[in-house]
C-alpha cells in the first residue's frame, strides 16, 4: 500500500471510555485490514498494548503541558501523527497531522456547564487544530458542520467517517445470561436503561426527574438502570447527579465490564438516550446490535445516527420522555418495530469500514493532497 511512511497514534486514551472505544475500534479494524504492523506505532503509557500494533511509551498527562513537551520528539520519528481529540501538538515539525474531532461540546454549552478555563482551553485548542491540522476527522456530518460555524474550518479540510460497533454487542439468545446480570447488579426483571458518562449536558437529571415523576403518578412499571461515571464535581443546579445512588425504582451503576453491558443491553426494555448533544451516539448503535429499542432526543448528530430506527423526543422536555417511556412499555408491537428496524440500521456501521476510510486519510495526507 504505501512503503516508508510510519503512523503515529497517539493511544495514550486507549482505556478510557468515548475516545478510547474510537482508539481500539481503529486500531482493530486497521488490524482488520491486514496493513501490516511495523507501518504504525501506538503511542501510549507502558504495558497498553492493546493491539497488534508496536508500542512506544507516552507517559504525559493529557491536556497538560507537559505533553507539549513530550509531543515534538515522538512527532520526529512519524511522517504522519494522528490526534484522536482535538489535544494536538502545537509543535509539529515536518510531520504530517490528521486530528479527530468528536464534538464540540466543551465550546458549544461552555456558559452552561463548564468553568472558564475548560472553556477557554476548548476554543483555543479547537481553533489550533483547524488552523494546524493537515486533515481533519469528524464522525458526524453535525460535528462537522459545528465545526465549520463555529470556527470557520474549510470544508474540504475536512473528512466525516462515522464510528463502528464491536462484535460483542448482540442479541443474546441464552435468557441465562441476562438472568445473570439481574442477579449481579440486583435489577428487577424490567428496565429502562441509560449508559454514558453521567454529564449535565447528557439530561440524565431530566431523565431522572421524568422518571420520578412518572412513578408517583403510578403510570411506569419498570425500573431504571443508570450506568456511568459521575464528574467529580457539580454545580449546585445538578445536585440530583451528584446524590445519585440505588433507591426507589432507580438502579445506580458506576461501572460494568464489557461482558455484562451487553448483557445489560440485552436485558433492558429500552435505552433512554436524552441528550441535549452528542458528536456520534455509539450507545444507540450498541444497544440496536443487542436488540434493544431506543428513546432519544432529537439532538445534533443523533437522528443522522440513528435514522429511523428510534422513538425520537424534543429534547429537554420530560413530559416527552415520560410518555416516550409509557408507550414502549405498553405496546409490545411499537418495540418489535424499534427492534427490526435497530437490527437493519446498525448494519451501516462497521470499525473495519471505519478503519478503511481512515485509511484513506492518512494516504492523501501523505501524498500531499
Amino acid at each position: 500500500m504505501f512503503l516508508k511512511p510510519l503512523i503515529g497514534i497517539d493511544a495514550r486514551m486507549m482505556k478510557h471510555s468515548g475516545i478510547g472505544t474510537y482508539l481500539r475500534g481503529l486500531a482493530a479494524g486497521l488490524s482488520d485490514l491486514k496493513i501490516p504492523a511495523e507501518k504504525f506505532c501506538l503511542f501510549a503509557p507502558e504495558g497498553q498494548n492493546h493491539s497488534p500494533f508496536p508500542v512506544s511509551e507516552f507517559h504525559a498527562k493529557i491536556y497538560s503541558i507537559e505533553e507539549q513537551w513530550q509531543y515534538p520528539a515522538r512527532l520526529a520519528r512519524c511522517q504522519l501523527w494522528h490526534s484522536p481529540h482535538y489535544n494536538i501538538p502545537l509543535i509539529k515539525g515536518k510531520t504530517r497531522l490528521v486530528v479527530t474531532i468528536h464534538d464540540l461540546i466543551h465550546w458549544i454549552f461552555r456558559k452552561d456547564f463548564f468553568t472558564p478555563l475548560q472553556a477557554f482551553y476548548a476554543g483555543f485548542m479547537l481553533r489550533q487544530a483547524v488552523g494546524r491540522a493537515d486533515h481533519i476527522i469528524t464522525v458526524s456530518n453535525k460535528t462537522k458542520e459545528d465545526l465549520i460555524g463555529y470556527f470557520q474550518a474549510p470544508p474540504e479540510k475536512i473528512s466525516v467517517i462515522y464510528e463502528g460497533v464491536s462484535e460483542r454487542f448482540h442479541v443474546q439468545r441464552d435468557p441465562r445470561k441476562t438472568q445473570a446480570v439481574r442477579e449481579k447488579y440486583g435489577l428487577p426483571e424490567s428496565f429502562f436503561l441509560y449508559v454514558g458518562l453521567i454529564k449535565p449536558h447528557k439530561n440524565v437529571h431530566g431523565l431522572l426527574r421524568a422518571f420520578r415523576t412518572a412513578k408517583q403518578r403510578g403510570e411506569l412499571n419498570a425500573g431504571l438502570v443508570i450506568l456511568g461515571k459521575k464528574d467529580r464535581r457539580y454545580a449546585p443546579e445538578f445536585k440530583a447527579l451528584a446524590e445519585l445512588k440505588t433507591g426507589d425504582g432507580i438502579y445506580y451503576i458506576p461501572y460494568a465490564e464489557a461482558e455484562d453491558l451487553a448483557a445489560l443491553y440485552n436485558a433492558g426494555l429500552a435505552l433512554a438516550h436524552p441528550s441535549l448533544y452528542e458528536g456520534f451516539g455509539l450507545t444507540l448503535l450498541e444497544a440496536m446490535a443487542c436488540g434493544l429499542p431506543v428513546i432519544a432526543s432529537r439532538a445534533a448528530s443523533l437522528p443522522e445516527i440513528a435514522g429511523d430506527a428510534a422513538y425520537w423526543i424534543e429534547p429537554g422536555e420530560d413530559e416527552a420522555i415520560i410518555a416516550a417511556m409509557k408507550k414502549i412499555e405498553s405496546e409490545p408491537a411499537l418495540r418489535e418495530d424499534l427492534i427490526l428496524k435497530g437490527h437493519q440500521r446498525v448494519r451501516q456501521f462497521s470499525w473495519t469500514r471505519m478503519a478503511a476510510e481512515t485509511m484513506e486519510v492518512y494516504l492523501r495526507v501523505l501524498n500531499g493532497n
